[in-house]
């Protein structure tokens, strides 16, 4: 890290798709405000339900319209004094000027941002010219299956994506962070592969015996043999698979949408299949699931005060670290070139003490 913004250091992964809010989030009777690099955004449903996202600010004096009044036509209104812009940011009444005003011949209008609806988040394009494509590449798989049980939760956290990231993916921080809840020392040695391709790394765990805490009972009652990887996607995307068997299966995937310097949102998707009692099970998932990640909101808040006071210091790794180091380069990579970073190639094979 270096003292300047996230915006500057972050480069050239800023020319991708972040979550802006859940589609529960964003109703039809007020705006939201939402930041994603430094930048404040209005969020709010146009006459036909669609997502529209602008910079929430006022171009007359700057008040945040995110305060302000939606109305007919896909329109909103500024609180401050009532200027009301369209869908597309467009100034179309100033009312201080009368019903002659000429406004729309100013060419008074904000920049609007591409935004999309899809898997029940609202997506926002963050990059300075339009996406090659009109949605985002990655779909929350599972939404649309009914053997399957799904919910998100959103978290916000006082680090920045590459820490999270690594947090996500790290199984070694498990027995100390989640003691009791996730996993117990074991003092065992689990081989790993790591395997970095197509801006995406890729770790396999060959320890068929493990158990997700106390829920192992639930997961995998019949004892099966459990498979467990992990996969980070450039640019901010971690996804945790435990499958027992032919029939249980347990995934995590968290997107983590930068804030500002040492301020991010995380939307966490937890989709199961476990029978006919997967629904049953929901509201336990749900308290286990938040009890876990507000464990690692604190251990993530204990490192990022440490850069408050040095942006500049850097981790000392050892070889059980393969999967923090690939992240890091992946994501420095992409920071410059993401072209680069998607044609970066490693396969790797480790030992690692749980």
């Amino acid at each position: 890290m270096n003292g300047s913004t996230l915006r500057e250091r972050d480069g050239e992964l800023r020319q991708n798709w972040y979550i802006g809010c859940l589609s529960r989030e964003l109703g039809r009777d007020r705006p939201r405000s939402t930041v994603i690099y430094d930048s404040p955004i209005v969020l709010y449903r146009d006459e036909q339900g669609k997502p529209v996202a602008l910079p929430d600010r006022c171009l007359h004096r700057h008040a945040r319209l995110s305060e302000g009044t939606l109305l007919p036509k896909g329109r909103i209104g500024c609180p401050y004094h009532g200027w009301v812009y369209d869908r597309e940011g467009q100034v179309v009444e100033v009312p201080s000027e009368g019903p002659s005003g000429r406004c729309t011949e100013r060419g008074l209008c904000l920049k609007p941002y591409v935004c999309v609806e899809q898997d029940d988040c609202i997506w926002i394009w963050m990059g300075e010219n339009q996406p090659d494509q009109p949605h985002p590449p990655f779909r929350f798989p599972h939404f649309s299956d009914p053997a399957w049980t799904s919910y998100f939760m959103t978290t916000d956290f006082d680090n920045e994506v590459t820490h999270l990231a690594e947090n996500f993916m790290d199984v070694p921080h498990t027995v100390f962070v989640h003691a009791g809840w996730f996993r117990d020392a074991s003092r065992k040695q689990v081989p790993i592969t790591v395997e970095t391709s197509d801006g995406s790394v890729l770790v396999t765990y060959e320890q068929p015996q493990d158990r997700i805490g106390f829920t192992g009972k639930l997961l995998n009652p019949r004892n099966e043999p459990m498979i467990h990887t992990d996969r980070f996607i450039l640019p901010n995307l971690t996804r945790v698979d435990y499958r027992f068997g032919a029939r249980n299966s347990f995934v995590i995937i968290s997107q983590c949408t930068p804030v500002s310097t040492l301020k991010s949102r995380v939307y966490t998707a937890i989709l199961y299949r476990l029978g006919p009692v997967g629904k049953l099970m929901k509201p336990f998932f749900r308290f286990y699931t938040r009890r876990v990640i507000e464990q690692d909101v604190e251990i993530m808040a204990n490192q990022g005060s440490s850069f408050r006071f040095d942006m500049t210091c850097q981790f000392q790794a050892t070889d059980a670290d393969i999967v923090h180091s690939e992240i890091e380069a992946l994501r420095e990579a992409a920071r410059t070139d993401a072209g680069q970073a998607k044609s970066r190639r490693s396969l790797e094979t480790r030992t690692i003490w749980i």
